[in-house]
């Protein structure tokens, strides 16, 4: 249209251009944008400020830097709007230089800067900072942070949240979190940025206590966080090892769909790693729908370290190194990597590593692969208590309880005995243990009285089959329940600890309690830490070992 018009001599007036403009921008037009500013180019040696910074902006929001440098030299006319504009589109493209460059510029020009200004200059020192690791130039970069910050005090301190944000950013980047703090305070209306600025200038200076309480002060302003607030916190839970706040920032995750961000679950997986609960770990790193160069890397430093010892040190690999390399592919859920590894070990595998690989399958349900594992271990091992129990678990959790059952018999022929169901529970001070099927206990027939009294009003809602769970399970656990709610005030949260897996019933029974009561219970089992809380577990049901009521 707009040629059509050039051809009949028809004039266009500047109005028009800047609404096409405006309308490529919002649409994305890349190719009408740029025809647009041709058709400009060629009818004006010099642009006004409307429509220069029209065309700025829009070149800015479509990536095209070369295109806007020149509009902006081209512009007989500047305002603070035209610097912010370039300023912004640096800064965002990763120019941090260039930014400070233009700010420096703008200043020289006379050009006092305005609440939009700041923010992304400040985000350019804080980028700066973070990615430039020589002295003088982190220096440098502080001296003229504070120096904005005084000029931002006296001029538009307080007007605009987002400035303020980017103070804390900026002191948080420098290690000054007393100053980052001022800040924060002096903050009349705090938005969800403020708060989680906050919280991560504490996390990211190891002053993680401060940061889980700035949390809890966020969450009686009813502040909906969001995926970088929880990471934050869920970090200063793994420094602390506050393992019963991480599992309930993780569930809140799951609830609210957070859980789906990369940075949550990276997170995560760093908390139960350093909680010890590494099969939990590997459940949140498995359901990572794009992993990325964190959620991996420890994979490949592990496998480079193995080749540069032998390569760079002349070490001979044995079999234990051999065995940490394969589980360390199969906890990863590389299972067939794993397994192409073993096939090429210049020296026969023992049963560490296909037991190594065997537990992995378990874990990621290669139900295939798994048994030539099983099959291999078979082999092996005579007597080894630690691998039948292996076994039991691999073929429970596929659902083959035939071949749990056939285990079992042959146990008995060796003589194996298995390791009764035990569980512990704190109590004022003082630790009880209860054996399974446990009658010994001076208060056991209260304790039965209490649990049959669940078992009644379960039967009224759900069938209950303990049978198959038996195998692997033992119900120590709920003679510990039972007790602790015997012996505690309403509302006391109880913790067990027991040295087998909890079973499906079990695991229904916990929940059950949980909610009828009102209490929190966490049952620490040989695989993770299950948290009992409002009829739900921590463990999203799939940490149980299950059971066929068939």
């Amino acid at each position: 249209m707009l040629n059509a018009m050039k051809k009949l001599r028809i004039h266009v007036y500047e109005d028009t251009y800047i609404t096409l403009i405006d309308l490529c921008e919002r649409k994305r037009a890349d190719t009408e944008g740029c025809q647009v500013y041709s058709l400009i180019k060629n009818s004006k040696t010099q642009l006004g400020i409307r429509i220069g910074n029209a065309l700025l902006s829009m070149f800015v929001r479509l990536g095209n830097l070369v295109d806007a440098w020149y509009v902006f030299g081209k512009m007989s006319e500047r305002n603070v709007f035209t610097w912010n504009v370039l300023i912004g589109g640096y800064a965002k493209a990763g120019y941090f230089d260039e930014a400070l460059d233009l700010y420096n510029r703008m200043l020289w020009a006379g050009i006092r800067p305005d609440v939009y200004t700041f923010p992304s200059v400040l985000r350019t020192y804080v980028m700066t900072i973070t990615s430039v690791m020589s002295a003088c130039e982190f220096v440098d970069d502080e001296r003229l942070g504070k120096t904005m910050h005084g000029f931002a005090t006296k001029h538009v301190f307080g007007k605009d949240v987002s400035v303020d944000n980017s103070l804390i950013q900026f002191y948080s980047a420098i290690g000054a979190c007393d100053e980052a703090e001022k800040v924060f305070t002096r903050i009349r209306s705090k938005d969800v940025v403020s708060w989680t600025s906050m919280i991560s200038s504490y996390v990211n200076n190891k002053q993680s206590e401060k940061a889980i309480e700035v949390y809890m002060k966020m969450k009686t302003e009813n502040i909906k966080p969001d995926e970088i607030t929880i990471a934050s916190v869920i970090s200063a839970c793994a420094s602390l090892n506050l393992l019963d706040l991480g599992i309930e920032l993780h569930e809140f995750a799951k609830t609210t769909g957070l859980i789906s961000y990369a940075i949550v679950a990276n997170a995560l997986v760093d908390l139960y790693s350093k909680c010890k609960c590494i099969d939990k770990a590997l459940e949140v790193f498995k359901r990572i729908p794009k992993k990325n160069i964190i959620s991996s890397r420890m994979v490949k430093y592990g496998l480079r370290y193995f080749k540069i010892m032998a390569e760079n040190y002349g070490i001979v690999p044995n079999l234990k190194h051999y065995a940490c390399v394969v589980d360390l592919l199969a906890r990863a859920g590389k299972l067939e990597e794993a397994y192409g590894f073993i096939r090429k070990m210049p020296i026969k595998p023992d049963e560490a590593i296909w037991g190594a690989l065997l537990n992995a399958c378990r874990i990621y349900k290669n139900f295939e692969l798994g048994e030539l594992a099983a099959q291999n271990i078979f082999d092996m091992v005579e007597s080894n208590v630690g691998y039948y129990t292996l076994l039991c678990s691999f073929y429970a959790d596929n659902g083959t309880w035939d071949e749990v059952a056939k285990l079992k018999e042959l146990m008995k022929e060796k003589g194996i005995i298995n390791d009764p169901g035990c569980s512990w529970v704190e109590v004022k001070g003082k630790v009880h243990a209860f054996l399974t099927d446990d009658q010994s206990h001076p208060q056991g027939k209260e304790i039965y009285l209490i649990l049959n009294g669940f078992y009644e009003k379960m039967e009224e809602i759900t069938e209950f089959d303990d049978s198959k769970a038996d195998i692997l399970c033992g119900h120590s656990e709920r003679l510990a329940v039972g007790f602790g709610l015997l012996n505690t005030a309403p509302g006391v949260p109880i913790r067990v600890t027991k040295n087998l897996y909890i079973c499906e019933s079990c695991h229904n029974l916990m929940k059950f309690i949980s909610k009828l009561v009102r209490r929190e219970i966490s049952v620490r089992d040989t695989e993770c830490l299950h948290h009992f809380k409002d009829g739900m577990c921590s463990c999203g049901d799939s940490g149980y070992k299950p059971y066929n009521s068939s």
